[in-house]
């Protein structure tokens, strides 16, 4: 018996080594962690693997991250996902987003051109979704940021 599970593992062994791997890589087509079954479907895997970030959201930035995620679902079923996804991952970088736009607009940049300079970082974006995804959250979190962190702006 012992010698029939050595074999059967030298010719496991051999077989593997014998293999060629495939090393060609193909670019993940969305944000987050999923499963796509054999059906297509994809399947939404985040709170399975990767640790959500922990921060307390609280006055202000808990009244932001809530209007984030209901604005988010005002797009496309793709960048809502996308967006939600984002979000609940990492609440603190669209807090942070927001605070450093109200930082600028104070110092003299008007929110325009917060929204004119992701057009144009968006024209760089082959990926339909995420291109849509990217605007969309440059244009909640330009809204939100005013509305939140720096109202005696939200006109200009």
């Amino acid at each position: 018996m012992l010698n029939r599970l050595h074999l059967t593992a030298i010719i496991s062994i051999t077989f593997i080594q014998l293999t060629p791997a495939d090393k060609s890589a193909i670019a993940q087509e969305r944000e987050g962690c999923f499963l796509v079954n054999s059906a297509g479907e994809v399947i939404n895997l985040n709170l399975l693997c990767s640790p959500q970030e922990s921060i307390q959201l609280t006055g202000n930035d808990g009244k932001f991250i809530e209007d984030y995620k209901r604005l988010a679902k005002s797009y496309s079923p793709e960048a809502t996902d996308s967006l939600l996804q984002a979000v609940q991952r990492t609440p603190g970088q669209k807090i942070a987003a927001a605070k450093r736009m109200c930082a600028e607009a104070k110092s003299g940049v008007s929110l325009s051109e917060f929204k004119l300079r992701a057009i144009g970082q968006a024209a760089n974006i082959e990926n339909p979704t995420a291109k849509e995804s990217f605007l969309a959250e440059a244009d909640i979190i330009s809204t939100l940021a005013a509305n939140h962190y720096c109202p005696e702006l939200a006109n200009k």
